[in-house]
């Protein structure tokens, strides 16, 4: 092992000699008098591995120095304050006290405890939203809902219940709120219940001992489990053991894990665990006062050897088991810079960097990225469509089966289905039925507006054969919008992209109801109204395009549009399903000077049922960044 000194040595070169880029040293013209801490690459090993890591730091409680770091595993290049270089007109960045960080789906989830508030960003650490959670502390997902536990009351008023929130993930909104013990800290499903450590970290000698038990479905508490003072961590095994940390009266006599099988008690290991991680079979428990890192077999609770030493360390903090190392930092002295250690599980050391104050809390990611000087844009970004916002179709025979409706599916849930379908390079098809329906989705990352054109829309439109004047055309028009006051959700001011017959277009308003949904053709039988929308109607406005449908050889088929539609022309012709953003233009037809854009709305644009095929409606089967 280094010395203190030797460590300090090392990293100081390192953060010279490695140096890669410094993305955001001041940015005082966009953040007035604030001090910001800069943006530095630092190549810290060549030892590489897949994805990368992020460190949420937490700062000295009232210092507002929250920071999250970032290592790209894949080049070994480790970045502090990559918030900040990502979201440079963010103020106060991001706040005080980063207490939990969480990946679920596409989205990073960070609680900044005393700043009251869950920071939403996409897998890059773009801003997306927040969540305003008085003494918010630690985070539990399921099914599309976020759980949140809170101690709400203040350090004036310790007496007070602590509550665990539970928030729609797709809206970011509050849903429900119960009442659990005092102070809940750490929090954990398992089946369709919910475990909440309840810490009483208020009640000083007077601590809190028990577990709530939250059932999912009706949202109340059905149980509390004895299991000794000041629980604060919990886990879940790969049995379905609940691992419960008592840090007890911070006296080695009252400290203990206790092992629970839902209810039972299992096992009670008498030590000290400050943080724990299980991987497979193995439960590490950190102890930050000994200075120890020991292993636990989760099927019989038996100590494990672990090679991993880390008796030099100031004060051992926060871990994390994966599948290719071990993560263990050491918070040093709490007012200043940490150490993120890397170590395989026969014990070496692979790497350390220096992180922000109090490096607490890390969340493997499975992508790498970069920054460089010029840009706070990663070059690995996906160029593909990777977000649905939005999934409103009018009434159709594919509607409620692209994608597949199932009882219980919601508008979050189709949501996430149209995802799964479109998202990277799925290939997979979605229906927007009708005229008027519509989808809205996006990128993780902003499209510019460049020379040529900006962004390719697929369908499943076709040629007739021997002509690319006519075939399958389901043509959609196409708005773009730009995420103007930063919230990451779709309501902003939209732009129609001008096609060849704007000036051909009517504007109508249809209201289309559950009621009315009683002609289906013989091969699909099953509802056209969409089943997960609440409303018994759905009223749609906008713009319809005049009907292109002619009869060449006793078949119906479409002149295919020139250019400015979705679903028109086949995907293999790059240049007649792309669009350009400066088509973009206003209410009135005026051409708007957009230098990029956040979200796309496509909406079926024609009105007309064949014979034999039924209703013309607008597929999408993905979205490109042509400028990737």
């Amino acid at each position: 092992m280094h010395t203190r000194f030797q460590i300090l040595k090392m990293l100081f070169s390192l953060s010279v000699s490695g140096l890669l880029s410094l993305s955001a040293t001041f940015l005082t013209s966009c953040r007035g008098d604030e001090v910001i801490y800069p943006t530095i690459g630092t190549h810290v090993t060549n030892e590489v591995q897949e994805g990368g890591l992020y460190v949420l730091c937490e700062g000295n409680m009232g210092s507002n120095k929250a920071r999250l770091d970032y290592i790209n595993l894949e080049k070994g290049d480790y970045y502090s304050n990559w918030y900040g270089a990502q979201n440079p007109r963010q103020i106060k960045e991001l706040g005080d006290v980063g207490n939990d960080i969480q990946q679920y789906g596409g989205r990073l989830y960070m609680v900044i405890n005393c700043s009251h508030l869950i920071e939403v960003t996409d897998l890059q650490a773009r801003h997306i939203g927040q969540i305003e959670i008085p003494n918010c502390r630690y985070m539990a997902f399921k099914d599309d809902k976020l759980y949140v536990s809170a101690y709400v009351g203040s350090m004036a008023s310790p007496e007070m219940l602590g509550s665990v929130f539970e928030i729609d993930t797709a809206t970011l909104e509050i849903k429900r709120e119960v009442k659990v013990g005092h102070q809940p800290d750490e929090l954990c499903v398992l089946d369709d219940k919910l475990y909440v450590c309840n810490s009483g970290g208020y009640l000083t000698n007077r601590y809190d001992s028990t577990v709530s038990v939250i059932d999912l479905h009706s949202f109340t508490e059905i149980e509390k489990i004895s299991v000794g003072l000041n629980p604060t961590r919990i886990r879940v095994d790969d049995r379905n053991h609940l691992w419960v940390c008592c840090s007890g009266m911070y006296e080695s006599a009252s400290q203990h894990v206790v092992i629970l099988d839902n209810t039972a008690t299992l096992k009670q290991m008498n030590l000290y665990a400050s943080n724990i991680s299980i991987l497979g079979s193995t439960a590490y428990l950190l102890d930050g006062e000994a200075h120890t890192l020991r292993a636990f077999s989760t099927a019989d609770f038996s100590e494990q050897p672990c090679q991993i030493d880390i008796s030099a360390y100031e004060h051992p903090y926060g871990l994390l088991a994966t599948e290719h190392a071990l993560y263990v930092t050491d918070a040093k002295n709490y007012v200043s810079s940490g150490v993120l250690h890397c170590y395989d599980y026969s014990g070496r050391e692979h790497w350390r960097a220096m992180t922000g104050d109090i490096p607490g809390h890390l969340c493997r990611v499975p992508n790498a990225y970069d920054l460089y000087p010029d840009t706070t844009k990663p070059v690995d970004v996906h160029k593909y469509l990777s977000r649905v916002y939005e999934y409103v179709p009018a009434m159709g025979q594919f509607v409620n089966e692209l994608p597949k409706y199932e009882n219980g599916d919601d508008e979050a849930s189709m949501c996430r289905k149209c995802e799964k379908a479109l998202a990277g390079n799925a290939g997979g098809l979605v229906s927007l039925g009708g005229w008027g329906g519509y989808i809205t989705f996006g990128f993780d990352h902003a499209i510019e507006n460049k020379d040529g054109r900006d962004i390719q829309i697929l369908g499943n439109a076709f040629y007739m054969a021997g002509s690319t004047e006519y075939g399958s055309s389901e043509p959609g028009i196409v708005l773009v919008s730009r995420d103007e006051n930063g919230n990451g959700v779709p309501d902003d001011r939209w732009y129609e992209l001008k096609g060849c017959l704007y000036d051909s277009q009517t504007y109508i308003s249809r209201t289309c109801t559950r009621a009315s949904d009683t002609i289906h053709n013989e091969f699909h039988q099953h509802p056209y109204f969409p089943q997960w929308i609440e409303a018994d109607s759905l009223t749609f406005t906008g713009a319809l395009l005049p009907s292109q449908t002619v009869v060449i050889s006793g078949q119906n088929v479409q002149r295919i549009l020139d250019y400015g539609y979705a679903d028109n022309k086949p995907n293999n012709d790059i240049d007649g399903t792309s669009f350009d953003i400066s088509w973009a233009i206003d209410e009135s037809g005026q051409p708007v000077a957009l230098p990029s854009i956040d979200f796309v709305r496509v909406y079926c644009a024609v009105d007309e049922t064949l014979e034999i095929t039924g209703e013309l409606s607008t597929e999408i089967s993905g979205a490109v960044d042509l400028h990737y």
